[in-house]
């Protein structure tokens, strides 16, 4: 036998029980609809409603089913009572906690279980409202979340009875003779003002029933007055407990004049089981003359069949004596306005686009799971963070309705893939969120993930077009060091970015070394913000040499970071992150600016015919500024250099975003003088229809096939590059060389350039100058092995 552990506060739970006047009573038929109805929503043969006491379970109302009590120990129900929402049980003989229990272990046992708790606002778990079948089964969203709410009806039902069951201590007694006393002291003092406002008071109550029954002979201006303001009216005699109700009254249910009688029951009998307690009990108090206007929202049913929200108000009318002889009230219907609200309410917790839980929904959600955690540390969920892959690319080019209509289709794929008790929620733009409950091992998350990402690879099928999709999606699993939900969706939401970094449609888990990275990266987008300031940058000098001549042609200027901690950090750190937030057209402004100084300064000092150039590469954020033209001539003014010694490296994917608007700066920047070098040649996707569409001066062949050069499928790639610049009046400048091997294959290719650490490793202008001054007066080739 497997127990389940008590509580934490089960004496207090236990208490609770004795304060409800619940502990060990027998079945009770008021809470019969609630277990009918359980039944019913769910489709289910049985339906309990169980309290749980210190040894054994008891039931007050049942479907279904002849239990009337049996043992704690290893039920169904002592399980149910421990957790926060619900306990659902599929297969019970596939649970070693219940295929030992005879209830399960029998030829015609339960296999199929759903308790909601009874939990009181108190947060004791008094019991279960549950419903089993005989066959292995599930329930579907609608039906969990119905049988929760009959829980809750069931609680407030009995939190109602509570309150009204008044009950005096005696110390409460002695305290009210004391009041009383005090109070007959007064009286004395009063009395002469009594005298003088009694008259008063009893001429008021006279007009007023004066009023009522005037109103009561009228009948029928009065009912034609009700009609314009679309309300109905009753009139409570309470003498002879006879209600008159008018003919608007029977109209907004659904009935003729004729077809409702005369007695409370008439109004009682309609009203929504759940609401007609608090409505009888609204009703007292009103006329013992604890509130002066009775005032009370319900549900009542229609003819139809449906039920309406209605509101009802009423006054009391009293006799000399202070006694209630006639109540008379007024009936609206509401059912638009609560319609409202509801909408309100959900639009409040939802998006409105998938209909899904939203961020707010979502964290709540969060939020009590991770407690749950901390007060049963065996309890084990995980959420994942979802982020579409190319999500952009499809709005684009295919519109946003389209865009929208594929989040729509994803979201009901990602609530397909769910069980009962899991939830998904769009956080926002193409991201969505899961929370996987009660997982047994982080296997679990990622094998779910794992089937996620091959239900959204299946196309999607919108406006006759398929549509395919992949999400990366980020793992972070429960732990009880986590204090905010915030943080445990910040871990997966890093993790999401890890998992994007390796490419499309990939999953990564998060572990601590993500977030000491993504602090990092924080702390050096903090540092680069100042970075310039602060004049912490260096720019480094690569030689570009002619194969020919064996003469330094010119320098490719390279950025470098002298962090005043970290110390020289090379561009493959912080040039995306400078992307990212824009410091990147600061950033490139300040190193073309210099390169162009510095190698002015250079022309100067060592005079050469063509004089020396200087290649600065340009961002793809700068390159699309349409003030650059401009910017980069009046560097070029302040700086003396000529534009024909600029060379601008631009790259192919600054090309692809705006083919039209590229041709027309290369346009200006080249009837300016300015020179174009296209970079990493070969590496995208359709280089070679830039050649003809773009005016440019320079190829840069990618260091990845000078490396491989060896390979003849390679060294063919690389001469019919350098024969088709060729052919089109380009030059060719070969990154990367750093062999004599090397050298003499592109020499034998007919490459005019080349730049590498077979020459020279990129160096500040401090070397630079004395490499320059080393060469120069002789006018001597670069020594191969210079490193």
């Amino acid at each position: 036998m497997i127990k389940a552990p008590l509580p934490a506060n089960e004496e207090a739970r236990l208490e609770a029980l004795r304060q409800y006047q619940i502990l060990e009573t027998g079945p009770e038929d008021s809470f019969d609809n609630l277990t009918s109805l359980a039944a019913q929503v769910c489709q289910t043969p049985i339906a309990l409603l169980s309290f749980v006491g210190a040894s054994h379970i008891w039931y007050k109302s049942r479907v279904g089913s002849v239990l009337a009590i049996m043992p704690r120990d290893g039920s169904f129900c002592s399980w149910a009572i421990l957790e926060p929402e619900m306990l659902v049980v599929t297969d019970a003989l596939k649970e070693k906690r219940f295929n030992w229990h005879p209830q399960v272990s029998g030829s015609s046992g339960i296999r199929f279980y759903a308790g909601a708790p009874l939990i009181t606002i108190d947060g004791y778990a008094l019991g279960t409202l549950y419903v089993a079948d005989l066959q292995p089964r599930a329930l579907t969203p609608q039906q969990t979340q119905m049988l929760r709410s009959l829980a809750d009806a069931v609680v407030y039902h009995l939190e109602l009875r509570r309150r009204c069951l008044i009950t005096q201590s005696h110390e409460e007694i002695a305290e009210q003779l004391r009041l009383k006393e005090t109070l007959l002291d007064r009286v004395e003092q009063r009395s002469n003002e009594l005298a003088r406002s009694n008259s008063e008071l009893k001429q008021q109550v006279n007009e007023y029933v004066q009023l009522i029954e005037s109103l009561a002979v009228s009948e029928q201006r009065y009912s034609m007055a009700v009609r314009s303001a679309n309300d109905g009216i009753w009139d409570w005699d309470l003498k002879n407990n006879k209600v008159y109700l008018c003919p608007r009254w029977k109209e907004m249910l659904g009935y003729a004049d004729d077809e409702i009688g005369h007695g409370p029951e008439e109004i009682l009998e309609r009203i929504h089981p759940e609401d007609r307690e608090v409505f009888k009990a609204d009703l007292e108090a009103v006329l013992c003359g604890w509130i002066l206007q009775f005032e009370n929202e319900h549900r009542m049913l229609h003819r139809s069949g449906d039920y309406h929200w209605m509101l009802s108000r009423g006054l009391v009318a009293r006799d000399a004596e202070g006694v209630a002889y006639r109540m008379v009230g007024s009936l609206t219907d509401v059912t638009d306005r609560k319609e409202a609200e509801r909408q309100l309410l959900h639009n409040a917790f939802h998006d409105s686009l998938t209909g899904l839980a939203n961020r707010v929904l979502f964290m709540d959600r969060l939020k009590r799971s991770l407690s749950r955690t901390r007060h049963r540390p065996e309890y084990l969920f995980a959420a994942l963070f979802l982020d579409l892959d190319r999500f952009k690319v499809i709005n684009d080019s295919l519109g946003h309705h389209v865009g929208d209509q594929l989040l729509v289709g994803i979201a009901r794929r990602l609530e397909t893939n769910l069980r009962p008790g899991d939830m998904v929620a769009r956080l926002g733009g193409d991201e969505f969120a899961i929370i996987l409950d009660h997982i047994t091992s982080i296997a679990d998350a990622t094998h779910a993930a794992e089937r996620l990402q091959q239900d959204l690879l299946q196309p999607f099928s919108i406006g006759g077009r398929e549509i395919f999709a992949s999400a990366s999606i980020g793992i972070a699993v429960s732990h009880p060091s986590y204090e905010q939900a915030e943080d445990f969706l910040r871990d997966a939401d890093t993790a999401m970015y890890h998992a994007k970094n390796r490419g499309r449609g990939c999953l990564e888990l998060f572990d601590n070394d993500m977030h000491a990275r993504a602090v990092g990266l924080l702390q050096l987008e903090t540092d680069l913000r100042r970075a310039l300031s602060r004049d912490e940058f260096r720019i480094h000098y690569q030689p570009i040499v002619s194969l020919d001549s064996r003469h330094i042609m010119g320098f490719e200027s390279l950025v470098r970071w002298q962090h005043p901690q970290q110390g020289l950090i090379s561009p493959g750190r912080f040039v995306q992150i400078a992307e990212d937030t824009g410091l990147i057209i600061q950033l490139d402004q300040w190193v073309l600016r210099e390169s162009c100084r510095q190698v002015q300064v250079w022309q100067e000092e060592f005079p050469s015919n063509p004089p020396l150039t200087i290649s600065v590469n340009l961002s793809g954020k700068q390159f699309a500024q349409p003030d650059l033209t401009e910017r980069i001539g009046q560097i070029l003014a302040e700086t003396g250099l000529t534009p024909s010694s600029l060379k601008l490296e631009i790259t192919e994917s600054s090309l692809i975003e705006n083919p039209e608007a590229a041709a027309a700066t290369l346009k200006q920047l080249k009837d300016r003088g300015i020179r174009i070098s296209l970079d990493d040649f070969g590496t995208g996707y359709s280089s070679l229809s830039y050649l003809h569409r773009f005016p440019i001066d320079t190829i840069k062949i990618d260091r990845s096939f000078v490396m491989r050069l060896n390979v003849s499928k390679n060294s063919e790639i690389v001469r019919a590059i350098i024969t088709l610049a060729s052919n089109l009046g380009m030059e060719v400048i070969a990154e990367g060389v750093e062999t004599e091997e090397q050298i003499a294959r592109l020499t034998g290719m007919n490459c005019s350039y080349v730049q590498g650490y077979m020459f020279s490793k990129p160096l500040p202008s401090e070397d630079v100058k004395e490499l320059l001054t080393a060469t120069w007066p002789k006018v001597r080739r670069l020594q191969i092995a210079v490193a």
